[in-house]
C-alpha cells in the first residue's frame, strides 16, 4: 500500500489557510488496518475548509466534477456561484472567475480529489477511482449533505449514493468499508471522530443501505450534540 502524498500547490494553500482559520485538533481518530471512508458535515464550506486544513491523515476528497475541469469550473462560477448565489454583475464576476477557475482546478488536482458526476453515467468512474484508492490504502473524505449551504450544526438529509462504494469495494475485495463520521466542533476546536460503521455480512447491500445511511446521519448528529453540550458546559460569561 502506498502513502498518499498531496501536491505542492495543495500543501502551500493548506499552509496559508491554516494561518487564516482557527487551529483544530484531530481528536482520537480511529485505528484501522483497512482504509477509511470519512463522512463529514458540509455546513456551508466550514466542514471542508476545517477538515482539509487540520485533518492529520491525508484523504482523497470527493469533489463536484466541474471543479476539476477549468472550462466547466469557469461556467459554473459564472452561471451560478458568483452571479446567482453572490449576485455579482457578470462583467465583474468574469474578472475574478477567469483566474480563479485555473487556480481551483489545479488545487483540486494537487489535493488528489476524486471527481463526482451528478446525474451522469460517469458516476461509475467515481466508484472505480474510489475503490482503487481504497485498495491502495488511501482514505477517502465525503460530504454527503443534501443542503450543503446550510449553516446549521445539525446534519439534515444526506445523499445515500456514496454508499455504493461499499458495494463495489466488497465485490472487489470481499471486505466491508469502514465508514467513520467526522464533525468539526467549533466550540472545542476539535475534529471529532465517531464510531466506525460497517455493512453486515448477513444482509444484502440493498437491504442495509437506508439503515446505514441513517446510522451515519445519527452519529454525525450525536457528535453535533456533543459540540452543543461542550458549549453549554463552558457557559457564556458575558451574558
Amino acid at each position: 500500500m502506498r502513502k498518499l502524498e498531496y501536491g505542492k500547490l495543495f500543501k502551500f494553500t493548506r499552509g496559508v489557510v491554516r494561518l487564516a482559520v482557527p487551529r483544530y485538533q484531530a481528536a482520537s481518530l480511529p485505528e484501522s488496518e483497512e482504509p477509511i471512508v470519512y463522512v463529514a458535515h458540509h455546513q456551508n464550506m466550514k466542514g471542508p475548509v476545517t477538515v482539509l486544513a487540520w485533518l492529520t491523515q491525508p484523504v482523497r476528497t470527493w469533489v463536484f466534477s466541474v471543479f476539476l475541469d477549468q472550462k466547466e469550473c469557469f461556467n459554473h462560477y459564472m452561471d451560478y456561484t458568483f452571479t446567482q448565489r453572490f449576485g455579482w454583475p457578470r462583467a465583474l464576476a468574469k474578472l475574478v472567475v477567469w483566474p480563479l477557475s485555473f487556480f481551483i482546478t489545479d488545487l483540486m488536482k494537487s489535493g488528489k480529489a476524486i471527481p463526482v458526476y451528478r446525474k451522469s453515467k460517469k458516476v461509475m468512474h467515481t466508484m472505480k477511482l474510489s475503490v482503487e484508492a481504497l485498495q491502495n490504502g488511501e482514505n477517502i473524505l465525503i460530504f454527503p449533505d443534501v443542503d450543503y449551504q446550510s449553516d446549521s450544526e445539525e446534519v439534515g438529509e444526506i445523499y445515500e449514493g456514496f454508499l455504493f462504494v461499499e458495494k463495489y469495494y466488497h465485490r472487489k475485495t470481499g471486505k466491508h468499508v469502514a465508514f467513520v463520521p467526522l464533525y468539526a466542533d467549533s466550540h472545542t476546536q476539535t475534529i471529532r471522530a465517531g464510531e466506525i460503521i460497517r455493512f453486515k455480512e448477513e444482509a444484502s447491500f440493498v437491504e442495509q443501505r437506508a439503515e446505514v445511511a441513517e446510522q451515519i446521519q445519527a452519529e454525525l448528529n450525536r457528535l453535533a450534540d456533543l459540540s452543543a453540550a461542550s458549549q453549554q458546559a463552558a457557559g457564556t460569561p458575558f451574558n
